[in-house]
C-alpha cells in the first residue's frame, strides 16, 4: 500500500468523482468487491460520506482514510482511471445521458435523415420546441 499513501483526493471535484464511483461499485461492479473480504464494513463506512458541497480539508483527508483502509492496490488503480475519465468528462464540458434504446434509436435515425450528430440534433429539436412555446 505504500503508493495509495502518496495518491490522495485533494479537491471537491475529486471528491465527488471518487464518491461516485465507489458508491456506484457496490451496487453495479461486483466485480470490483470480488476479492474483498470486508465489503459490507466499507460500504458502511462509506455511507457516513455527504453529497453536500463545499467540504474541507478534514473530509479529504478522510475519505482518503477510507481508501487506504478499505482499497487494495488493484482496486486503487481502477478508482485512479475512473477519476481520471471523470476529470476529463469535466474539463470538456460533457453531460453523460443514459436514454432508452426506443429513444435513442429514434434521435439517431433523426440525427442521420439531417446529416447532424446526435448532440446537434438534440440541441435542433429543443430549439424548435422552445420556438413552439414562444
Amino acid at each position: 500500500m505504500l503508493r495509495s499513501n502518496r495518491w490522495r483526493i485533494r479537491d471537491e471535484e475529486e471528491y465527488t468523482i471518487a464518491l461516485a464511483y465507489l458508491r456506484r461499485s457496490f451496487d453495479k461492479s461486483p466485480s470490483f468487491w470480488r476479492e474483498s473480504t470486508n465489503k459490507d464494513k466499507a460500504l458502511k463506512a462509506l455511507q457516513h460520506f455527504d453529497n453536500t458541497l463545499p467540504v474541507d480539508e478534514s473530509v479529504f483527508e478522510r475519505l482518503n482514510e477510507w481508501i487506504r483502509e478499505y482499497l487494495s492496490e488493484e482496486q486503487l488503480g481502477k478508482l485512479r482511471v475512473a477519476m481520471r475519465v471523470g476529470k476529463s468528462r469535466n474539463r470538456h464540458k460533457r453531460t453523460q445521458v443514459t436514454l432508452d434504446k426506443a429513444v435513442h434509436e429514434r434521435l439517431s435515425n433523426q440525427a442521420k435523415a439531417l446529416g447532424l450528430n446526435l448532440s446537434q440534433t438534440i440541441s435542433l429539436l429543443l430549439d424548435r420546441f422552445q420556438e413552439k412555446e414562444r
